[in-house]
Parts: structure tokens; sequence; C-alpha cells
């Protein structure tokens, strides 16, 4: 369904689905390398395992607790039982008069299942927003022993795109990696990327002209270059009156205030 959905054959319903956007990512997780990808990703909570743990990992989508609450997504790996609530573009639900909220009848019934199994219980809340928004996880925060995270889609973007780049079409599963990383920024959840990790081979020419080259450059009409002309002068004149517009704020204020610590300027 990836290539389906980047090239815009799919419903506008379904690909605004959160259900679709879950099972694309988290299938991706269970059926590619991951020694690789799972690994890279859990290390992002703070999970380190083994491959042999990796390898053994159970994925769970939408299992249903006793109450008929449904999370999207459980992966029992190692000594977790890690409980994703994943969202999109909708928020989570809120407490009614017949039923607790959405993530607090999931802590309970993921805590209850997670201590059958004698693992440790982890919730973790992955949504679309590109930082932490404390308020939204306030009752989950304040909930005893409950261990809480929460992460974002473009944290997966991130992890595939680094891995793209340096391991190339040597990446085990490449071409399965690189059309999840066209949806998600298809989807707009790509990562930002500091201007210091842009990775680029480009390299200054040797060369006198960098941007322009008045002796080969066509249709340049009378301008033969920067360098050309600046080389040509003897001295620069020193212009004595303001070459642009000139205005004069608080020209009124400044009149009237006699206040010695405030300086007004002209200009």
């Amino acid at each position: 369904m990836y290539i389906a959905e980047i090239k815009g054959k799919l419903p506008t319903q379904l690909s605004r689905s959160e259900d679709i956007l879950t099972s694309n990512v988290f299938s991706f997780l269970k059926y590619a390398d991951r020694r690789v990808y799972l690994k890279s990703f859990l290390s992002q909570l703070g999970i380190t395992l083994s491959n042999e743990e990796l390898e053994e990992a159970e994925f769970v989508f939408w299992p249903s607790f006793d109450d008929y609450t449904e999370p999207d997504v459980v992966i029992i790996v190692g000594n977790y039982y890690i409980l994703f609530e994943a969202k999109y573009l909708s928020g989570f639900g809120q407490e009614t008069e017949d039923h607790k909220s959405q993530l607090i009848r999931e802590i309970e019934g993921g805590m209850l299942e997670a201590k059958s199994l004698g693992k440790e219980f982890l919730l973790v809340a992955i949504t679309a927003d590109y930082y932490y928004i404390k308020e939204k996880y306030l009752e989950v925060t304040i909930k005893p022993a409950c261990n809480f995270k929460w992460i974002n889609w473009q944290v997966v973007s991130r992890i595939l795109l680094r891995l793209i780049e340096s391991e190339g079409l040597q990446l085990p599963n490449y071409s399965f990696a690189l059309d999840l990383y066209n949806l998600l920024e298809k989807k707009d959840l790509r990562d930002f990327r500091s201007f210091l990790e842009i990775k680029t081979d480009c390299s200054l020419p040797e060369q006198e002209e960098l941007f322009f080259s008045a002796k080969t450059a066509r249709y340049r009409g009378s301008f033969i270059g920067f360098c050309t002309i600046l080389n040509e002068l003897q001295y620069i004149n020193k212009v004595d009156k303001c070459l642009f517009f000139k205005r004069t704020y608080f020209k009124q204020v400044a009149g009237d205030i006699k206040t010695p610590d405030i300086l007004f300027f002209e200009g």
C-alpha cells in the first residue's frame, strides 16, 4: 500500500487514517531486518536489546483488553511489554461519565497484562507533534508506577534517512526503507535536520570566478563582473548624503521627553 499512497491513489479518508499509518510503520519494523530498524527505533526509547531478543519480539496489533479497550500495538520483547498508542490527526480519548480516559484505561489494562507475563510495562504515545506537549499527558505523568514515554513519527523518518544515507544500497531492505521514508515525507512527517547534518559532496571549484565568469557568460550586456570593475577603480568615493529615503521617527516624543536615560536617533 506504500506505493498507492505515495502516488495519491488512496481515498483521502484512508490516507488520513492513523490506523493505516500505524500498520505501515509497525509492519515495517516487524518484517524488515530487526537488528537494524527495530533496534534503532527502540534505542530512541532508551531500550537496548540483543539481536536474539529482537528476532524473538512479538508484535500484537490492536489487542483487546477485558474492558474492550484496544491499544494500537503491543511489542513484547526481552523484559518489556511496550504498549503504543498512536495518533496522527486526532487526539486521545477523554474521560466521560461512563469511561476513564483512553490512556488511563490502557495503562491499567496494559499493566495487568505485563504483570501476568512477568514483564516491565512501558506506555509509549506516538504522535505527529514536533515537540512534547506536557499538557496532553498530565494525567499519565502523575499516575503511580506508570512508565511513560513520548515519541513522534518524525523520529522514524530520521532513523530511516540516516540509515539510507550512511549505508546506501548496502542497507538491508533498502528499497522497502526508502519507500517508507518517502511515504512519511509525503505525509509531512519528515524530521527537521540541523544544517550541520545535511549530507553533501559539494566542493568549491578551483577557479577565479565562483558564481559568474564575465569572460564566458552570454547575454551579460555591459556588465563585466564585479572583480573586473572594482580592480579598475583607483579609489572609491565616499558619499556624504544619504542615498536612500530617510524618515525621522519619534520626533515629537523626543522633543517632549527630557529623560536623560533615553536616547533618540534620527534615520
